[in-house]
């Protein structure tokens, strides 16, 4: 019995059915994330008739945001290692997509999907690898530039994103994890009204080269506040408080010490974008 009733402020219950736009029918088998106010949940789900027997993920959309991202979506379906919804929910404002078998969490928690098989034997074979969670993904086309909005989570923001400057594709490389999350600075830092103190000192202890500092002053130009702030950052540093520089990590293989080198350059017009990132040696001659 397909459920009519229920409200944009709760959860799907376990059991309730749907029909999506496509005409196909989804059951609620599990509760996934329960996130609330705004209502964000993520849901497993089957489809009740016979002749398929697949299963999906249902996700709430962020409220307002449904046509947007409908369209988004759309712009990108074709993209095989992306993956983009098979069928929607307008009138509860609901996602639906395939789901996969498993997750990869070392890359970013929850937003590497990978679909596998296990042999007989115990051997993993991978079937579909596709990056999840486009809800706070903008298209930007070649040549132009994001400016203003305050992007990403605080722990892989990108230094002009910090400053509120100019953003495109290679803002979206600076995230880094080396069995540790490098810009993951005390709780007490991150909910600071100064986060951004903390973080970016991490940034130029890390990744900051003569070079790429005045790079991003450049980019981000004198007018904006975090001009002074950066310089004044940067001269916090003592012998007994030194910089990390990430380039003599000894313990991180070269090649990668130069690829992370590429991907977190403080200078966003030196810093590669994702598909130069793949080119790079350490990809390229993996086995």
């Amino acid at each position: 019995m397909l459920t009519t009733l229920q409200s944009h402020e709760e959860p799907l219950h376990l059991g309730a059915q749907f029909k999506g736009d496509s005409g196909r029918i989804y059951r609620i088998e599990e509760v996934l994330a329960d996130r609330r106010k705004p209502l964000l949940c993520v849901y497993r789900a089957r489809t009740a008739e016979s002749a398929d027997e697949g299963e999906y993920v249902i996700k709430n959309m962020i409220p307002g945001e449904f046509e947007y991202q409908l369209d988004l979506q759309k712009q990108l379906a074709a993209c095989p290692n992306l993956r983009s919804v098979v069928d929607t929910i307008p009138d509860l404002g609901l996602f639906i997509y395939p789901f996969l078998t498993g997750d990869l969490l070392h890359i970013k928690a929850n937003n590497i999907l990978v679909d596998y098989d296990e042999s007989i034997q115990g051997e993993i074979i991978i079937k579909k690898v596709q990056i999840s969670d486009l809800e706070d993904a903008v298209l930007v086309p070649p040549g132009k530039w994001l400016r203003g909005p305050l992007c990403g989570n605080a722990i892989w923001r990108s230094p002009e994103s910090w400053c509120r400057s100019r953003q495109n594709q290679a803002s979206d490389m600076i995230y880094v994890m080396l069995n540790e999350m490098v810009f993951r600075v005390r709780d007490c830092e991150l909910h600071a009204s100064d986060s951004w103190r903390y973080v970016l000192r991490r940034h130029i202890s890390y990744f900051a080269d003569e070079q790429g500092f005045a790079g991003l002053l450049e980019h981000i130009g004198e007018s904006n506040a975090f001009h002074g702030r950066l310089i004044t950052l940067a001269g916090d540093f003592t012998s007994e408080s030194p910089r990390e520089p990430f380039e003599s990590w000894n313990y991180v293989e070269p090649e990668f010490r130069d690829l992370v080198g590429k991907m977190t350059n403080l200078d966003p017009n030196r810093r590669i974008t994702a598909r130069e990132a793949l080119e790079h040696r350490w990809f390229t001659q993996a086995t």
